[in-house]
């Protein structure tokens, strides 16, 4: 009759795992260290793509401007409110606005405490407007500043300004002017370009103007009453991340829209991350796959030299279970002072390196960085790298046989 095995019980075999572990931590420690040399330069390689390529995607995505797909300017395309609602209605689509022509919104602004006038750039905007950067979208006759822009014109919120215009009208130079409130001023880090944000009405307002028509905010002069617009000429797309710009401008031009992206530098920094993880998952497989072959000849020589303990083990009713559970739970041991030695060279690593590339970083930016994240992931690969070869090292254990290595020789 077969006897019956112990059942496992853990607490019995954490202990007898323990102070075997114990008995021979010159040999864990050794392991643990194999197993921190392996992961501390990948974790450090790691950190600098997630730091210096994570931080360069960062600044572009806290740019606006580097999310915008506008028409090319050769572009003769229209757009309908039809082709507004599809397009918007694109996951990748953050926010989209029908613009007047790029003549239209160049004007003068005139400020009492500044020496000279400011010829800026005005912005239709509304609701959502990713450059309002969390500011109030402007109403009426109000305007919303970049700091560049305030800054030339010497002006803040409350402050007024006056806007200039000039036409040709019937071989006649018409000029016009209307006073404008600073609504608010962008925060530096909004756009460091200097441009004027306003409402769809008053851009609608001055293109018309200069088109020759009636517009009562100008003056009583004109042509009549611009007719209901239907179409666009221009708009302003900005994508939710800038990796989907090119895919955007992609499905844009297959409609048959030429558009302006900042398509190099997006193409760039996108290729770099590509090839960076490219080469740290080469780096990583050739160094995981050594460490591997090394802790599996560590376990080699483990089973080797403690036969005979496998076989006392075995005689004293220990089954298969327990043989393979020890040596798992030695390499989990192992893993997890090898992870915090690992973790430990990391941390000095990276404060070296930020600490020497801090003129270069601004607050809150690191060259070398693993958020938490991270590095739960990294000691899950230590596990895993540490457990395969215990398991398999404990499977050659419990086919041990007991009479043979405990007979005399």
């Amino acid at each position: 009759m077969k006897p019956t095995q112990p059942r496992l019980r853990w607490a019995a075999l954490a202990l007898l795992a323990w102070r075997d572990l114990w008995h021979e931590r010159l040999l864990a420690l050794c392991a643990a260290c194999v197993l921190a040399a392996t992961l501390a330069p990948l974790w450090v390689l790691w950190g600098l793509e997630q730091g210096v390529v994570g931080t360069m995607i960062d600044r572009m995505e806290r740019d606006p401007l580097m999310r915008r797909i506008t028409p090319a300017a050769t572009g003769n395309n229209r757009f309908d409110a039809a082709w507004f609602e599809r397009v918007r209605a694109w996951p990748e689509v953050g926010f989209l606005i029908p613009t007047v022509r790029y003549s239209a919104s160049l004007v003068d602004l005139y400020a009492e405490g500044a020496p000279m006038p400011l010829t800026t750039e005005l912005f239709e905007s509304a609701a959502g407007d990713p450059l309002l950067a969390g500011a109030q979208p402007p109403q009426a006759l109000a305007v919303v500043l970049s700091t560049p822009a305030a800054q030339r014109l010497k002006v803040a919120p409350g402050q007024a300004l006056t806007l200039a215009l000039v036409r040709e009208r019937a071989g006649v130079t018409e000029r016009s002017t209307v006073a404008l409130r600073v609504a608010d001023v962008l925060p530096p880090a909004a756009s460091g370009r200097e441009g004027a944000l306003v409402s769809q009405a008053l851009l609608s307002d001055i293109e018309a103007w200069r088109d020759g028509y009636t517009v009562a905010t100008f003056g009583a002069e004109g042509n009549g009453a611009q007719p209901a617009r239907e179409v666009h000429a221009r708009f302003r797309l900005h994508t939710r991340s800038v990796r989907e710009v090119e895919a955007v401008a992609a499905r844009l031009a297959a409609e048959g829209v030429a558009t302006d992206i900042d398509s190099p530098q997006i193409a760039a920094t996108l290729g770099l991350q590509r090839n960076l993880r490219a080469v740290l998952g080469l780096v990583g497989a050739v160094t995981v796959a050594g460490a591997i072959v090394a802790l599996a000849a560590l376990q080699l020589a483990t089973v080797r030299r403690k036969r005979r303990e496998y076989a006392l083990l075995k005689l004293t009713g220990h089954g298969r279970s327990w043989l393979v559970a020890m040596p798992a739970l030695h390499a989990v041991a192992t893993a997890l002072l090898g992870s915090a030695m690992a973790l430990g060279v990391y941390a000095l690593a990276a404060w070296a390196i930020n600490r020497h590339f801090a003129s270069h970083l601004a607050a809150g930016e690191a060259a070398v960085h693993l958020g938490p994240a991270q590095a739960a992931a990294g000691v899950l690969g230590a596990l895993a790298v540490s457990l395969l070869p215990a398991l398999w090292g404990g499977w050659r254990a419990s086919n041990v046989e007991a009479a043979d290595e405990l007979r005399d020789p």
